[in-house]
Order: C-alpha cells, then sequence, then structure tokens
C-alpha cells in the first residue's frame, strides 16, 4: 500500500508545479501549516509558504519583497532540511533553484520558474491525479490577490474588529 499525502501538500505540488498559480501554493499550505502547527514561524511548511510567496512577487515585478522572502525561505529550508517533507523531494535540488532564482533576482532579471522535482513515485501520482479547475489567465495569476473576490476576507475583518471593539466597551 502507497502512502497518502495530505491534500494540501499535493496541491502546493500541484500548482507549483503544473498552474504556476503561487498565490494558491501559499493559500492552500498556510491553512496546512495552521492545522499542523499553528504559530510555529520556522515550520517547514513555512518555508515553502515563503517559497510561493517570494515567487508570486518575483513574477510580479516585486524584486525587494522576492529577495526578502526567497532568502528566509532558504535560511528555513535550511533550518528544516531533515524534515519528513524532503524525503519526497530532491531537496538539494530545490535549494540549487532557489539560490539561482535569488541571484537572478539581486540582479534584477526577468521572473524565472523552476519546478520542484518530486521523487517519491506514489506522491508524483497523487499531484499527476488531482484534478486542479485552473481557467486563469497569466494576468490574474500575476495580480491575484488585488483581483480575486475578497468578500470573505474583508467580512472576517469586519467580526474581529467587532471583537476587539466589544472587548474594549
Amino acid at each position: 500500500m502507497h502512502p497518502t499525502f495530505h491534500t494540501s501538500f499535493v496541491a502546493f505540488l500541484k500548482h507549483f508545479n503544473e498552474t504556476f498559480d503561487y498565490f494558491e501554493c501559499h493559500e492552500v499550505l498556510e491553512d496546512y501549516w495552521k492545522e499542523v502547527s499553528p504559530r510555529d514561524k520556522k515550520h517547514t511548511l513555512t518555508a515553502l509558504i515563503l517559497l510561493a510567496t517570494s515567487m508570486y512577487h518575483w513574477r510580479r515585478g516585486n524584486l525587494t519583497g522576492a529577495t526578502k522572502t526567497m532568502k528566509t525561505s532558504i535560511k528555513r529550508m535550511e533550518l528544516t532540511k531533515d524534515s519528513p517533507f524532503f524525503d519526497n523531494l530532491n531537496y538539494q535540488r530545490l535549494i540549487e533553484n532557489m539560490i539561482h532564482a535569488l541571484q537572478l533576482m539581486t540582479s534584477s532579471q526577468k521572473f524565472h520558474g523552476f519546478t520542484i522535482e518530486i521523487t517519491n513515485r506514489a506522491l508524483q501520482s497523487q499531484v499527476n491525479e488531482l484534478q486542479l479547475e485552473t481557467n486563469e489567465s497569466l494576468h490574474f495569476l500575476i495580480h491575484k490577490h488585488m483581483l480575486r473576490d475578497r468578500s470573505e476576507i474583508l467580512e472576517e475583518r469586519k467580526r474581529e474588529k467587532k471583537k476587539r471593539d466589544d472587548l474594549l466597551n
């Protein structure tokens, strides 16, 4: 029997390697991270979240944000290199790609994506089998944080503000 990997981790890899939707990579892994290790900013998943964030910023032309988040991601990757998450990926190649991307960013080069090599056949199979609806244009992928439906986020902020206001009164 093959191991089953968490759907969010599988979705992260699918988005990173196939749809190149780095914003969605961040979203799915952030939810997973909150399940397994909330508030642990040095968790392996935060390194991967920062990687996706960096790629998103770089593609948008935000070299300052891309560089900062890539540096932090690399540091966290190195701190957590013995994580079981990396048992299923080519960790060395991933670090090499990240360092190369950082070099390109710091020399103001245009965006150049890369993929995360999956070394576990069962994980690769789950990634291949995962069906995602993606009809999004490159423009939408680049500016997703501004163009997506934010009504849920705004409602949540409103609820949190009301809670704070109620506590103060």
